[in-house]
């Protein structure tokens, strides 16, 4: 007996196809096994692909689960964006824009916004986990060496530590775009690392940006969880910003940060994610991060 499901691939946190992060997702996914799940993420061999499922929880709509090519993981920020434009293209909920839709997690509730822009293109903003914060003894050297920096290209005037908003992430600062460039991720010795401090990834931060227009620049290096290096971090930007306003770094305007964060340039997937953090100095409460994406595929795929 075969099965047949309907999945696509998204380019997500871009608006031309190409750019962005390209994410899988399945839009009916009830019936599947998390083995089968699991295979079906290999076989896209995404850095995620979603499956949308339905769901009994009060207070929410629909059920989304995120695999990795090797593993499930609670939350992805690039492929919930994927998902939610995916079902908004198919009118999932009504053609009425902007709306309200709560998936359920494995880290809970989580409300999506769509909306359309004056182009006609559906965008998503996505609310993450709440924000939580670690302290990390990993000195300058030590993160250097694991992403093929000299010690002098580590901001020593911006923090290192952990921040989590649905995944534990590693923040390291450099100072110029310029060293993203040389960048030589170790990628083993990346892995062993984050699996030691229980992160997903190590995420690479600067004020320094190729875009006027943005406020912050990105890498984010993820082989832990197999993926080399991710173009475009829903979790890991959302967490940045939710960490650089805990450490006073940056300050909201009222109550609300609002950022622009460039990624994937050095791998030729630029990408670029609006982060929105609600809080008081030092005191970061609620995280949302959008963006648009692009259909690249859709199509079924058939097993056994």
């Amino acid at each position: 007996m075969t099965t047949q499901v309907r999945i696509y691939q998204m380019d997500a946190f871009t608006h031309i196809p190409f750019g962005g992060n390209p994410a899988g997702v399945v839009p009916e996914a009830d019936g599947l096994t998390p083995d089968q799940m699991q295979k079906i993420a290999r076989e896209m061999n995404c850095s995620e692909t979603a499956f949308v499922c339905s769901t009994d929880t009060p207070g929410a709509d629909l059920r989304v689960r995120f695999f990795t090519p090797s593993e499930e993981i609670d939350l992805c920020g690039h492929a919930t964006i994927s998902t939610f434009i995916a079902l908004g293209m198919e009118n999932r909920f009504g053609t009425d824009l902007p709306l309200t839709v709560v998936q359920e997690t494995n880290v809970g509730l989580l409300p999506v916004m769509l909306s359309r822009s004056e182009a006609g293109q559906i965008r998503a903003l996505m609310t993450q986990a709440p924000p939580q914060f670690r302290e990390c003894d990993l000195s300058r050297r030590e993160a250097a060496q694991m992403i093929g920096l000299e010690e002098g290209d580590i901001d020593s005037d911006l923090p290192i530590g952990l921040a989590y908003t649905g995944v534990w992430d590693l923040f390291v600062p450099i100072k110029t775009v310029e060293a993203f460039k040389r960048m030589k991720p170790q990628t083993s010795r990346i892995a062993a690392q984050n699996r030691s401090i229980g992160v997903a990834s190590t995420h690479c931060y600067s004020f320094d940006t190729i875009e006027e227009s943005s406020h912050l620049h990105t890498r984010d290096f993820s082989p832990a969880v197999g993926i080399a290096e991710d173009p475009a971090t829903g979790t890991a930007n959302g967490a940045l910003g939710a960490f650089l306003l805990r450490h006073g770094v940056l300050v909201p305007k009222g109550e609300r940060l609002q950022l622009l964060v460039e990624q994937g340039f050095e791998i030729g997937r630029p990408s670029f994610l609006s982060v929105e953090v609600d809080g008081e100095p030092n005191s970061p409460r609620t995280v949302r991060v959008g963006g648009t994406a692009v259909q690249i595929l859709q199509g079924m795929m058939t097993f056994a």
